[in-house]
């Protein structure tokens, strides 16, 4: 095990500079996402809490879906969830996913209401403008906009001069389904002030002179598949966003997403098959669904990468599927 784990150490963005070793500044945060996914997995999760809070960086990020795909919602398990979140002891900020309300409206989750447990989602989680976790943090929300008030979701916080945001954007086509006019209806205006958002959050970078931004967020919008070639309707716009802005920012961007189960980490990210890779944008995706572990994220806005990543390797869970290494039922 612990050669297992010296080789996941190595994984990184970036190399550590020399100053890096010896900068004040540099913390550390975890990515995960897609889980605990079930009940076979919650003790499995309860770990990964555990090793979290052991290894006590400085907030944690849940990047959604906190349950499968094809689990009925309960407000019991909303409650349950919370009370997980709040059992870490640093903060712990919370991007939803689309299996906690997009996708309720499927028979196998009974025919539900998304919107109903949209607005149940954000009273159990948004209630106030700060964290999740034993020891909160304040956060600057987009309630704040009038024009987009409803988006309590949407947060923002800066640490060491990094700017970090989430944006609530999420699988399943980020709901945009024709068919369902309240679903188009819903992504339409979300869309909007996803967007915002994005641009808000560049725009504080570029006046606080960040040396980094880092990017939140549920779904794998990226279509890269051969033979697929643009963006699908329901990430068009905030790649858009995301893109126009990264670029023009030109220092180190990180998105962090969860959605497919898989770790994966992409230095110099191509937005879309053909595309031109943008040096300065890493993609990173968490573990998800039965690979409980996470992504420990080192910071040093001192740095010319300034974030460096690698899993967090959880004992007593079944060693992590990395590139390369085949599920164990693959």
């Amino acid at each position: 095990m612990n050669r297992v784990v010296l080789l996941l150490a190595l994984i990184a963005l970036g190399p550590l500079t020399a100053s890096a070793a010896q900068n004040r500044d540099r913390f550390s945060f975890v990515a995960l996402g897609c889980m605990p996914y079930g009940e076979q997995n919650y003790a499995a999760f309860e770990r990964l809490i555990g090793e979290i809070n052991r290894h006590a960086p400085a907030f944690t990020v849940h990047c959604g879906d906190t349950k499968a795909g094809s689990e009925p919602p309960t407000d019991a398990f909303l409650a349950r969830v919370r009370d997980w979140f709040d059992s870490f002891e640093g903060p712990l900020i919370y991007t939803p996913g689309d299996n906690e309300w997009t996708d309720v409206h499927r028979e196998n989750n009974g025919r539900q209401d998304p919107l109903v447990w949209l607005a149940k989602v954000r009273a159990v989680y948004f209630s106030e403008e700060r964290s999740l976790g034993r020891r909160p943090l304040p956060l600057v929300t987009q309630r704040r906009e009038p024009e987009h008030a409803a988006y309590v979701e949407n947060a923002r916080w800066t640490m060491g001069g990094v700017v970090f945001a989430t944006v609530h954007v999420v699988g399943s086509n980020n709901n945009r389904d024709p068919e369902r006019p309240a679903a188009m209806a819903e992504f339409a205006a979300r869309d909007a002030a996803n967007e915002a958002w994005v641009r808000a959050t560049f725009a504080e970078a570029r006046a606080t002179g960040a040396p980094g931004v880092a990017l939140f967020f549920q779904a794998q919008p990226f279509r890269q598949a051969p033979g697929q070639t643009g963006r699908s309707e329901g990430f068009r716009r905030f790649l858009d966003a995301v893109e126009q802005e990264a670029k023009a920012f030109g220092r180190p961007v990180l998105l962090v997403h969860s959605d497919e189960h898989r770790y994966r980490l992409e230095k110099a990210k191509a937005f879309e098959a053909g595309a031109e890779p943008l040096a300065n944008v890493t993609r990173l995706e968490t573990f998800g669904a039965g690979d409980i572990h996470g992504v420990l994220v080192t910071v040093d806005p001192d740095s010319a990468d300034v974030f460096l990543a690698g899993p967090l390797v959880v004992p007593g869970n079944p060693l992590p599927v990395l590139p390369g290494r085949p599920a164990p039922n693959g």
